[in-house]
């Protein structure tokens, strides 16, 4: 267990927000200007903004390739200088996140948004949460999509944790199927792992330490709750399976 952790650590660079005093900064992202349709994925970045990341995949099961982007904001002055702790200078600017199902004449409609998942980067001691993640950070994989967050801090913080949201389209709504979340503590070696199937609805919850050759499984039912929808999650950092 020892050994298979530290293969799998550098993909868990992720740190607790709330254990560490950190700039806040505003989200000014905006979906507004957004079109509706496109023929490209270059067509649905708006002005001061930037295509970051495209991927291609079915969502919807009609045999077509469909697009997940991430687009960020360009805004020179949300790039923050820094005389402290961390790099000389992060990028603060926001993420959104654009579904669009391509169309029997060729075009993409887009049908869901979320500028808020992919965390704002908040201090010149965090990693970038989609950059350090391993195995990458957003794909469509038979008909799922999933989007993969992570957060490390250089200083402040011993925590570090990585979550994976998994959606599916069904009934012209995307709703959440699965979330993982893999925590760490450095200075202790405390290890936690949540893996919860909201289809079957079972949970898988594993506690102890990254010295264990072999940590318990636990396994639970969770309550039948409303489909969480794409578009309705907040900072992917600040989600609770518990309260959602």
């Amino acid at each position: 267990m020892k050994m298979a952790f530290l293969i799998l650590a550098p993909a868990l660079l992720l740190a607790n927000t709330a254990s560490f005093a950190c700039d806040q900064v505003e989200d000014q992202s905006s979906t507004s200007s957004i079109p509706l349709n496109s023929a490209s994925a270059e067509g649905f970045v708006p002005a001061a903004w930037y295509l970051e990341k495209s991927v291609e995949g079915d969502l919807n099961g009609d045999g077509i390739t469909d697009l997940a982007l991430i687009i960020r904001q360009n805004d020179p002055e949300l790039m923050l200088h820094n005389d402290g702790l961390g790099t000389d200078q992060y990028d603060t600017n926001p993420r959104t996140i654009v579904l669009a199902l391509k169309q029997a004449d060729g075009e993409y409609l887009r049908i869901a948004t979320n500028d808020q998942i992919i965390p704002v980067i908040r201090s010149a001691t965090m990693d970038d949460p989609i950059d350090g993640v391993g195995g990458g950070s957003l794909m469509i994989d038979k008909g799922v999509l999933r989007l993969r967050i992570g957060f490390w801090a250089s200083a402040g913080s011993w925590d570090m944790f990585s979550r994976t949201f998994s959606f599916r389209l069904k009934r012209q709504r995307l709703g959440l199927i699965g979330f993982d979340h893999h925590y760490v503590h450095r200075g202790s070696g405390e290890l936690k792992t949540i893996s919860i199937n909201y289809l079957t609805r079972r949970k898988k919850t594993e506690n102890g330490s990254i010295e264990d050759d072999h940590v318990p499984e636990v396994w639970s039912k969770i309550s039948r709750k409303p489909l969480i929808l794409f578009d309705n999650i907040g900072d992917g950092f600040d989600f609770d399976p518990d309260k959602n």
